[in-house]
């Protein structure tokens, strides 16, 4: 959701929200409900639809790993009614919630309206709608829960706590089931249970003033909890409770002093509680302002990078290599320029109708430590070399650039297509450069050899541009590019054995490759609906999949799920090794790929006898 489709104005009293992930909610039954609750419904007072019902998107229905998207969506209402606020002057609207969705979501959403006026609303079974909460209330004197498990002191040791709230009705030997499938019994540090004094029960709820009551024991619990057992590594929470209530409770929610919250949810089947979101505190990156130091050695790499360019230019520029300038549609690239500061602004890297370049400072830094891992200096000219034609090529695609694809898609497809074709050019002209420069050298070691060891170099310079080391995610679209390589680097290598003269045109055929059964979630650094992935495994019950096709040939590796987590290891941990035991360990990798489908390793075309 948009900050734009939000219906609010300057003249607007209150923001009425019908969450739909369930079943539709009737506007007029909201503003009725604002009525017969002491409200003024409709003079002044918005509606919107959060997740508007569609049966085949409730997250009901969905495997516990996919629930992110839901959970994407909480967020992104919340960000853009803050954003609509303040761009209209207006602080903190109150909110009206009808909410028909599972509990983690409502819990989570109102998690994500801290300090702001908010009732929340609950369908009895007739369909009725009546007043279930409102933060305005003050809490009722008597306890609402009966508190049991809480320690009452500090306590050592590492581990999790369970936190069961059983309101409506009884759950929490089955949630005790769900947590020894997945935590060791000596992990759990304590197992607290909230129950309403007077026993769970349907009608255990009668007014809001029980509810307020509830929300400050629940919150007194959770500070408890950090301050008791400061070894805690998270706590998971499992609800039985009115959605209501539930939605209450995430009022007392603050993931900067409390510790993190895995969210449980009864399974479809109503068997088990599974895993579908963990609250904790959001890092805010700061843009860190250049130091001088920072300045400098930005600079000296930049004069290395124009430096490269130079070079790269006047080889291209001479007649032996004008076939391949036309190949690659490069006459804007032979016409740029690289600036000689370095940028300390955000700006397009290479604006090619202008034929700039502008290398931001933390990208040079980047490239900095980027030659310190390399060590030979010709290697790191080649990943210069590799990342200045792939970006060059992107102009014969349309003047493509990471300003101008965004909104392409879900997952992608077209710029993962468009990044192959520019890597794939960028290998060509680095086969070319070698054999000009280093005729000899390719001869000796083969021209499969010499691909092989100019894929490496490819990696490295994509490794460059992920924002974190080591690397715990990624959008899809850069998992399944790391994929692709990786599968042609390591074909190569056992070519480099048993075919040497394979040709480099046929061996660089397209390879398509899908890994299903990560953890997966909406991108939250994309305004648009892009998918990002955890680099482990989540639930041992999801299966796992490598899927590839290539040169006709279509293979699975079915819930191979040790050869997944160390090819995951391998991804996240890539700078803590020397990069020749990195690579080494990733080719045994895909050698035991091969061994299971050596037809992979076929360099006839599809066909050819």
């Amino acid at each position: 959701m948009r900050s734009e489709d939000i219906p609010i104005t300057p003249r607007t009293r209150a923001l009425i929200v019908r969450y739909e992930q369930d079943r539709a909610v009737s506007e007029d039954a909201a503003r009725n409900a604002l009525i017969r609750s002491g409200v003024e419904g409709d003079r002044d007072v918005a509606s919107v639809v959060l997740h508007p019902h569609e049966p085949t998107r409730s997250a009901r229905d969905l495997s516990p790993q996919d629930w992110e998207e839901a959970f994407s969506e909480n967020e992104r209402f919340s960000a853009a009614l803050l954003e609509r606020e303040q761009a209209l002057g207006i602080d903190h609207l109150p909110i009206h919630l009808f909410g028909c969705a599972p509990l983690p979501l409502m819990f989570d959403l109102v998690a994500r309206l801290p300090r702001r006026p908010l009732r929340v609303y609950q369908q009895a079974q007739d369909g009725a709608w009546s007043l279930g909460h409102d933060r305005a209330v003050a809490p009722e004197a008597e306890d609402f829960f009966h508190v049991e498990g809480l320690p009452e002191r500090r306590q050592g040791g590492k581990g999790h706590v369970v936190l069961v709230v059983e309101v409506t009705r009884v759950i929490r030997d089955s949630v005790l089931s769900r947590i020894s499938t997945v935590l060791p019994e000596s992990s759990v540090l304590a197992t607290v249970c909230l129950r309403p004094v007077t026993g769970p029960s349907p009608t255990s709820v009668q007014r809001p003033g029980q509810v307020a009551r509830a929300v400050t024991q629940f919150r007194d619990v959770l500070n408890a909890l950090h301050e008791r057992l400061e070894g805690a590594e998270s706590v998971f929470l499992a609800m039985d409770a009115p959605g209501s209530l539930a939605a209450a409770l995430g009022g007392a929610v603050n993931p900067a002093t409390q510790h993190p919250l895995v969210l449980l949810q009864l399974g479809a089947d109503h068997t088990r509680y599974d895993e579908v979101h963990v609250i904790r505190a959001q890092r805010v990156v700061t843009p860190r302002v250049p130091t001088a130091e920072d300045l400098l050695k930005a600079t000296r790499v930049l004069k290395e990078v124009r430096r490269v360019h130079k070079e790269l230019v006047a080889w291209l520029k001479a007649p032996e290599q004008q076939p391949l300038v036309e190949h690659i549609d490069g006459h804007s690239y032979l016409r740029s320029e690289i600036d000689e500061e370095p940028a300390v602004t955000s700006a397009p890297l290479f604006r090619h109708h202008g034929g700039r370049w502008k290398f931001g400072w933390d990208l040079l830094l980047g490239l900095g430590a980027l030659r310190e891992r390399l060590g030979p200096p010709e290697d790191w000219n080649e990943c210069l070399r590799l990342f200045l034609i792939h970006e060059a090529f992107h102009v014969k695609q349309a003047g493509l650039t990471s300003y101008n694809y965004r909104g392409i898609g879900r997952v992608g497809l077209v710029l993962e297509a468009a990044d192959y074709d520019a890597d794939a050019v960028g290998v060509e002209v680095a086969l070319a450069w070698r054999k000009a420069k280093q005729g000899g050298a390719v001869a000796d070691i083969g021209q499969v050899k010499t691909l092989e060891a100019i894929i490496w170099n490819s990696l490295e310079i994509l490794r460059v541009f992920e924002p974190e080391h080591p690397v715990k995610e990624l959008a899809e679209r850069r998992l399944r590019r790391y994929l692709i390589w990786l599968f042609h680097v390591c074909r190569f290598s056992v070519l480099a054995l048993r075919a040497p003269e394979a040709e480099v045109r046929d061996e660089l055929e397209r390879v398509t490759v899908e890994l299903v059964g990560l953890p997966s979630f909406r991108d939250p650094h994309e305004r648009y609906t892009q998918q990002r992935v955890r680099l482990e495994l989540g639930d041992a019950r999801e299966p796992v999949v490598l899927a590839l096709y290539f040169r006709h040939r279509l293979v699975r590796l079915d819930n191979d799920r040790a050869w997944v987590e160390d090819l995951l290891a391998a991804l996240r941990e890539w700078e803590d090794s020397p990069r020749d035991e990195l690579q080494d360990r990733v080719r045994l990798l895909f050698e035991r790929l091969f061994d299971k489908f050596p037809a992979l390793l076929d360099t006839r075309r599809p066909g050819a006898r």
